[in-house]
């Protein structure tokens, strides 16, 4: 198996708050949510994603939905003190993982990450654009993640994509979901990227594609069996 991973930040002068996560049997990407001006919290998005990332890894062992809520405790009650975590817009992460094991690929998206799994015989695209649930202070919102398992013998092509990758397809049409998988198998994910960059640079002012921004941070990891 092969796995490949690209990030780039929306804005050069900010730091990307997408996180990528390539570990044995786990593969992920976190996208975090933008920041309101008032969260309650005194620690970034970015700290906040690091955080997630992190435990996400340490409880790879569990399911997906188990090791999701996991690290949202654990999150939690490293920043607990002094942040309020119960405020609406304390830092939160779209989150789209998978795990290989016992020959299974699961897989579980809570939020606006997309999941894309090709197999031998169809091709699996979930993602959740129409709530605002995401992984937060609450392990209870691991329950609305959508989730699955696939034979892995079945599998041939796996990405996970921030919204912001994933708006190539779903924004702007420059291919559809088997063409992109196409893609990144020749070239790689970052050739994906490269190319709805262009498209964003020839419309500044998001007047043929309107979109709420500009640029946004693309984070995809790739696997080929």
């Amino acid at each position: 198996m092969r796995t490949q991973m690209a990030t780039e930040a929306g804005r050069s002068t900010a730091p990307s708050e997408d996180r990528a996560i390539v570990g044995p049997n786990l593969l992920a990407v976190l996208d975090g949510v933008t920041a309101k001006p008032e969260t309650g919290c005194v620690h970034s998005v970015g700290w906040f994603a690091d955080q997630l990332a992190a435990e996400l890894l340490r409880f790879a062992h569990l399911d997906p939905a188990a090791s999701l809520a996991e690290a949202i405790r654990q999150t939690g009650e490293l920043h607990s003190d002094g942040c309020d975590l119960d405020h609406p817009d304390s830092p939160s992460a779209a989150v789209g993982l998978v795990q290989i094991k016992d020959d299974v690929l699961r897989y579980l998206v809570l939020g606006d990450a997309t999941v894309v799994v090709g197999t031998k015989r169809e091709l699996h695209v979930v993602s959740d654009t129409s709530t605002n649930r995401t992984a937060g202070a609450d392990p209870g919102a691991v329950s609305h993640a959508r989730t699955g398992a696939i034979p892995l013998p079945d599998v041939r092509r796996v990405a996970i994509l921030s919204d912001g990758a994933a708006r190539a397809v779903e924004l702007f049409n420059l291919f559809d979901w088997p063409k992109a998988l196409e893609l990144m198998a020749e070239n790689g994910p970052d050739d994906l990227i490269r190319k709805m960059r262009q498209v964003e640079k020839e419309d500044v002012k998001a007047v043929d594609w309107p979109r709420k921004k500009v640029s946004d941070d693309a984070t995809i990891v790739y696997l080929d069996r």
